[in-house]
């Protein structure tokens, strides 16, 4: 039997704060991911869902515990073979979609193949379709500033796609839209996970987001628990928890 997409346990992440003693954000949490979930995590700012996806992503190390890809401990890799896992088998998306200003929407979501040295035909004709799979292919010669919110996380979502990665990990992706323009990305979301069998794993205080996963987790006390999408914060118009 195959393993997990994702397996994560007694995973603990702490921080020195120049007290006496350090602030534990993740405390012996554990997750398991299948092929193919929406998975959500809600809980209040502060809580370290950032933190959790930064772990998952392999952005951050962890102080304790294991995450396992696919059967294989992801720490166990050098830097350089984390950067090439996370270039390869992972897909971001933020509350801030952070596109490159002075290249087009093909452009940009052309990016992570062209730094994997992906010969740049192919790499836009990847990303051509990508666009066009969700919906922004008469704008693909925009650049961001001509795009609206919504517009430009799809984007977002184009570029976390291009390399094909197992998993896409998503922090607050509608944190910064109201919620007519982050319906369609609701949409979107769900239908690749049922039409491509992409892996989402979701952070977020948007109800309306969370109602579109198969699981929603809540985040308390550096644990994960189950949680009913009801549960989900409503989403504010403050700034995402950046530190969390």
């Amino acid at each position: 039997m195959a393993p997990p997409l994702l397996d994560v346990q007694d995973l603990i992440k702490t921080y020195d704060t120049g007290g006496a003693e350090p602030l534990t954000v993740l405390d012996r949490l554990r997750l398991t991911v299948e092929a193919g979930e929406i998975v959500a995590v809600v809980g209040e700012s502060g809580t370290g869902k950032s933190t959790l996806l930064h772990l998952l992503g392999a952005l951050e190390r962890p102080t304790g515990g294991t995450v396992r890809f696919q059967g294989t401990d992801v720490f166990s890799k050098t830097d350089e073979e984390l950067a090439a896992f996370r270039n390869r088998s992972i897909g971001f998306v933020f509350q801030f979609h952070h596109l490159l200003p002075e290249f087009s929407a093909l452009e940009n979501v052309a990016m992570p193949a062209l730094i994997r040295r992906q010969a740049t035909e192919e790499a836009h004709d990847r990303a051509r379709e990508l666009l066009d799979l969700l919906g922004l292919g008469a704008r693909a010669e925009h650049r961001p500033s001509a795009l609206s919110g919504g517009e430009k996380q799809r984007v977002a979502v184009a570029r976390a796609l291009m390399n094909a990665p197992d998993l896409v990990l998503m922090d607050e992706p509608t944190g910064n839209l109201d919620a007519r323009t982050a319906e369609p990305l609701h949409r979107e979301i769900e239908r690749l996970s049922r039409e491509m069998g992409q892996t989402f794993v979701l952070a977020t205080h948007n109800p309306a987001l969370a109602a579109v996963a198969q699981r929603v987790l809540r985040l308390e006390h550096g644990q994960l628990a189950p949680a009913d999408a009801s549960d989900a914060i409503e989403l504010t118009d403050g700034p995402s928890e950046a530190s969390s």
